[in-house]
């Protein structure tokens, strides 16, 4: 289980998550998203599906088949859309025979903490701008005192060198250019599968 984190909204969690999948499809798995994000759950607007099923279901007991919806924008996806239901509630109800990509809410709050300690690694995302960095590096401290190894970072709107932000947060890092349409950009594609080959064939 992958968590996907960052302090500071909008810096790209959400489309780190759905980018990621995809890269899982291309190497034939078919990755299950995870919206652990209980204030603001919009992972399924996204992904262009109902949102009308997701963990809330899952915690209470619902088999998995009937909480997941199929992303057909992304064929081989699968979304667990978010809601009212704390991640520690239903994230150790999932089966780990697939890759799990958990979209986390920023911030360091307690349901981030529970992400992360049900996470058996976590990607921290960012954008250039300084106080998003800042927050990214307490993001990347919170998981670590955890117990959960940050096995790469994303910094979502350059190109540039990212050698500083690899150094502070200890991990490689995967530049991801901006675009209009990241789930559909060749190039953003590319990102996240070097992204994939970053975070391992096991997530």
């Amino acid at each position: 289980m992958l968590a996907i984190a960052g302090g500071k909204g909008g810096v790209g969690k959400t489309t780190t998550a759905l980018g990621l999948a995809t890269a899982y499809v291309r190497r034939r798995r078919r990755p299950l998203v995870v919206d652990a994000d209980r204030g603001m759950p919009n992972c399924h607007l996204y992904a262009d599906t109902p949102g009308e099923r997701g963990v809330a279901d899952v915690a209470a007991g619902h088999p998995l088949a009937d909480a997941v919806e199929p992303v057909r924008a992304l064929p081989g996806v699968d979304l667990l859309a978010g809601g009212d239901a704390a991640p520690g509630s239903y994230l150790d109800r999932l089966p780990r025979g697939r890759p799990l990509i958990v979209d986390t809410a920023a911030g360091a709050g307690a349901d981030v903490g529970a992400a992360l300690v049900a996470a058996d690694a976590v990607v921290v995302v960012t954008t250039p701008d300084e106080e998003a960095v800042v927050d990214a590096l307490k993001s990347a401290a919170l998981a670590r005192a955890l117990g959960t190894p940050v096995v790469a970072g994303v910094v979502v709107g350059t190109r540039d060198d990212t050698d500083g932000i690899a150094t502070a947060l200890d991990a490689p890092v995967t530049a991801v250019p901006r675009s209009r349409a990241p789930l559909r950009n060749t190039s953003v594609a590319a990102a996240y599968d070097n992204l994939a080959t970053a975070t391992g064939p096991n997530p």
